[in-house]
């Protein structure tokens, strides 16, 4: 599997590098057509070599995420692959009982991308979507994109892109964004659990 990563959007392409996976399959002259009538910055094609999900995501969309330059720095090996195996991630305005799913794949330069979604019932959305910069013993960072739509409000709707902190504190079994009233002054617990 690769994915292609054009500035703010990454393709996934499954199979030969031709095919590009959009809800449609394009051709290769397709896809250098598509190419020039948009002012994205140009392809840069990341190899996956691991993932923790089967089935990937067809589409992943960063806002404004850049692809680092640099691999993920990994200084506790055991907290990695706690965070390589999770178990979801939650919203607690959405709930805590029906947790969403995080998907982390590793390429082939050792950058870690990271995407979870939760949707509850009445349409509210938390979606993550960018890359892990760094990982120690009691928490993470991450660079992307942390979008909450209809939580818990209607109404509501927040979506920043930075570099993010997400901690392992109390001896809890999950990381909790540190971050909690980025937004609108509301206090959003989000947490990705072991």
């Amino acid at each position: 599997m690769a994915i292609v990563w054009r500035g703010g959007l990454a393709i996934v392409i499954a199979g030969a590098l031709h095919s590009v996976s959009l809800g449609q399959e394009a051709a290769p002259d397709r896809q250098a057509e598509t190419s020039t009538q948009t002012s994205l910055p140009a392809l840069r094609e990341l190899q996956l070599v691991r993932s923790n999900l089967a089935e990937a995501p067809s589409t992943l969309t960063v806002e404004a995420a850049e692809v680092p330059s640099e691999s993920t720095r990994i200084l506790d090996h055991a907290a990695a692959e706690r965070l390589f195996g999770n178990s979801g991630i939650s919203l607690q305005w959405i709930g805590w009982e029906e947790r969403g799913r995080v998907w982390i794949a590793v390429d082939e330069d050792g950058q870690w991308l990271l995407t979870g979604e939760q949707r509850g019932e009445d349409g509210a959305r938390l979606s993550l979507e960018g890359f892990i910069t760094e990982i120690g013993s009691d928490y993470f960072t991450y660079s992307g994109t942390v979008k909450i739509s209809g939580a818990p409000d209607a109404e509501r709707l927040c979506n920043t892109t930075k570099e993010w902190r997400f901690a392992v504190r109390q001896n809890r079994k999950y990381w909790r964004l540190r971050e909690f009233e980025w937004c609108d002054y509301l206090t959003d617990y989000i947490d990705i659990y072991f």
